[in-house]
């Protein structure tokens, strides 16, 4: 195998792990997101019909 062709599969190799780490985060995030809709989404139920925060209207 020449040196090109072995410095070719290594940036693909790097390719491949830095694309499943930005996947893994992206998934954290999407959790995250998740956890606060349903934490927001709660506190408007506890808090009657329609509970206002800043702009946005939550309703039941």
């Amino acid at each position: 195998m020449s040196e090109r062709e072995k410095a070719l599969e290594y940036m693909l190799e790097s390719l491949i792990k830095m694309l499943g780490k930005s996947n893994q985060r992206v998934d954290d995030l999407n959790i995250r997101v998740l956890q606060l809709e349903s934490f927001l989404r709660e506190t408007a139920m506890q808090n009657g019909p329609r509970e206002k925060f800043g702009r946005l209207t939550f309703m039941n």
